[in-house]
């Protein structure tokens, strides 16, 4: 059956739709893609069938359970011009994450700053190593506390870098793992205590915003204030738009990796 013909039970939000290139946003708990011959709901499928297109190409990924802003191309023309302008550094990436506010009486504000480290995954997890990894980078630009719990915060984080998991690995390592998420070493939240929790971590983690330099023009996503982002402080909000304001040329090169954001 053509894909125009098929239906889709909820069709993606759409920030921008061009011809072949779309900028969507992704709920938690949808896949991106699915495996070669799958034909199950996902980003990939919606679009094909939203769109009319007869494929759909991901120069990038968002993890299973995080949500938030994707692009996603409807040829393969268009699929390269999105690789070859991350490749040179064109697009700036940030996040809203959730953390506990505090870890062995260090309070999450210590963290913001530039972080480095070597990321190397193993199966459907990545660890932290000191050789043999891949080079990783994010910054924290903000932190501050969740408007609906008094225990947990929320960081703004600039990625620079796109690998498997990385936001999730590199707070866990720096004692912060994402509320919930207990592959990273969270503690387990009552509701899903006794729940397997890999494929469905229930963790707090949203690709906010994303600048696109292209042909020296920037043009910049941005959702605000959108229904499934809970607790965000308007004191972060605004620290996103002075990030926003602030950004100047597009940045070095980021080195080759996952097209996984995090």
């Amino acid at each position: 059956m053509p894909h125009h013909a098929q239906r889709i039970e909820t069709p993606l939000e759409v920030l921008v739709h061009r011809g072949a290139e779309a900028v969507v946003f992704k709920p938690a708990g949808l896949s991106s893609e699915r495996g070669q011959g799958d034909r199950g709901d996902c980003v990939a499928r919606r679009a094909e069938v939203q769109f009319s297109w007869p494929q759909c190409w991901l120069a990038h990924r968002l993890d299973r359970p995080t949500r938030g802003i994707m692009v996603l191309a409807g040829s393969s023309e268009s699929a390269a011009l999105h690789s070859e302008e991350i490749r040179r550094g064109s697009w700036t990436k940030w996040y809203f994450a959730r953390i506990p506010i505090h870890h062995n009486d260090r309070p999450a504000s210590g963290l913001v700053g530039d972080h480095r480290a070597y990321l190397k995954r193993a199966g459907r997890l990545a660890s932290l190593v000191r050789s043999g990894g891949a080079p990783s980078r994010l910054s924290i630009l903000a932190v501050e506390p969740s408007q609906d719990n008094p225990s947990e915060a929320h960081a703004l984080i600039r990625l620079d870098t796109g690998r498997f998991h990385q936001i999730r690995v590199m707070l866990a390592g720096l004692g912060f793992p994402l509320v919930g998420d207990i592959d990273y070493g969270a503690p387990a939240t009552s509701k899903r205590a006794t729940m397997r929790t890999l494929e469905y971590p229930e963790i707090d983690l949203e690709a906010v915003a994303l600048r696109v330099v292209r042909s020296e023009q920037a043009a910049i996503y941005r959702l605000r204030h959108h229904p499934a982002r809970q607790g965000v402080s308007e004191e972060l909000e605004r620290a996103l738009d002075r990030a926003l304001e602030a950004t100047g040329p597009p940045r070095p090169p980021t080195l080759e990796g996952d097209l996984n954001d995090c």
